[in-house]
């Protein structure tokens, strides 16, 4: 071949290769707004939530129908007067049909797995309690959580606060306060303790989380508690979900 001939066929390689990569990206955001479509459709969730996917290349994806890297972010949703200040899932095993791709009609989406961060700020938990009628508030302590109020015993007010224990169920977070100690100036009876820590506990409903999560673990990252979350055998139907609701 000479080298004009060579010069030509690089040419083509090189456009052919820009051609791919340009149709690898338009095909992702294609299936990433369809899954983002129906995400908020089977979740009933108030907003698109952001869905990004990962892989290269992708076109081989979506040719088999099966997506490896699937990131969902869901902003400010609210259940149970509790808002949720964000939700990151990564989804793993992601089932797509081409076929349904093509025609843009993308209804269930089965999901192997799924591991998830959840995000709960102090300010949220704190309007959460104000609108239960509670004077409580919860704040961060460094790596900690502290619990603070007021405990009325027989007319007596005994401002009282102290750090607590954080007790994860899968749709719900406790805060158990332990070393409480009483405001300056005042002197809560040893007595009276058992009965201040109880009057101190804090129950947050997390419910009604995208994606049938659980909450598994919970730590404090600066203004917010994050939540570590999990599901299996995830299946994002909106015609099952309208069905049931």
């Amino acid at each position: 071949m000479s080298g004009r001939g060579l010069r030509i066929t690089a040419v083509v390689v090189v456009v052919l290769l820009i051609v791919l990569v340009v149709v690898d990206r338009v095909a992702a955001r294609v299936v990433a707004g369809q899954i983002a479509t129906q995400a908020q459709r089977a979740e009933h969730l108030p907003s698109r939530p952001t869905v990004s996917l990962g892989g290269f290349p992708f076109l081989t994806q979506v040719v088999a129908g099966s997506y490896r890297d699937v990131r969902v972010d869901v902003r400010g949703r609210v259940e149970q007067d509790v808002r949720v200040d964000r939700v990151h899932a990564d989804l793993a095993g992601v089932r797509v049909p081409l076929a349904d791709v093509v025609r843009g009609d993308v209804r269930r989406i089965p999901v192997d797995r799924l591991a998830a961060r959840v995000e709960l700020t102090f300010a949220d938990v704190n309007a959460y309690l104000r609108s239960q009628g509670s004077a409580i508030t919860v704040t961060p302590d460094g790596q900690a959580i502290r619990v603070a109020g007021s405990v009325q015993v027989l007319g007596t007010a005994y401002p009282v606060s102290g750090t607590a224990d954080i007790g994860v169920q899968p749709a719900a977070v406790t805060f158990t306060p332990r070393e409480l100690a009483a405001s300056v100036g005042a002197i809560l009876p040893p007595a009276l303790r058992q009965a201040a820590t109880e009057l101190l506990t804090v129950h947050v409903p997390v419910a009604g989380l995208p994606f049938n999560m659980r909450l598994t673990s919970a730590t404090v990252a600066g203004d917010r508690i994050a939540f570590a979350a999990g599901g299996r055998g995830v299946v994002l139907d909106a015609d099952a979900a309208t069905a049931g609701r």
